[in-house]
């Protein structure tokens, strides 16, 4: 015979172990789903970051081909 129903104390344990272990069932689902929307935001981060530094890049080398057209258009010293 079982001594869980005999027993008022050993039920109400059993009955806190089981609610114990389904609520740490879900916080381990929503550990997973929030480790794994994390990683997705750090791609984003990573991609965003790479398409800020080609944009930098990009007004760098602009910068420079603004520079080269403003020295080509300044009046060149006369030899005369």
């Amino acid at each position: 015979m079982d001594d869980t129903n005999n027993d008022p104390v050993l039920a109400r344990l059993d009955r806190l172990t089981d609610s114990v272990t389904r609520r740490l069932d879900k916080l381990e689902e929503r550990l997973r789903i929030l480790e794994q929307d994390n990683g997705e935001i750090i791609n984003l981060l990573i991609a965003v970051k790479a398409g800020l530094e080609e944009c930098a890049g990009d007004l760098a080398t602009g910068d420079l081909l603004i520079e080269a057209e403003e020295a080509d258009e300044s009046p060149s010293p006369s030899l005369h």
